[in-house]
């Protein structure tokens, strides 16, 4: 367990390092996909954001743009951020 991790975090910010040293770099939805199957009651998106802003093990490495519906011709997306940990 990580030393600066406040009590009710730990094993969420857990998860999230676990994740990102096998994947390196992954986007918001991604990390929150992941943490949800993982523990029993998951993390809410307002939550995981907190968490990824707050300590300085995360890092923002820029955003990503998805698309919203593969079928529609209008072109709908929208961005995501994505993420990694400090050296």
């Amino acid at each position: 367990m990580h030393y600066r991790w406040k009590k009710g975090q730990a094993r969420t910010c857990n998860v999230i390092v676990e994740f990102l040293e096998k994947e390196h770099v992954a986007s918001f939805t991604e990390i929150k996909e992941y943490v949800n199957s993982r523990l029993k009651h998951g993390v809410t998106s307002p939550r995981l954001g907190n968490i990824l802003q707050k300590y300085p093990e995360f890092v923002k490495v820029g955003m990503v743009e998805r698309r919203g519906y593969y079928r529609q011709a209008d072109g709908n997306s929208y961005q995501v951020s994505e993420w990694t940990l400090s050296v």
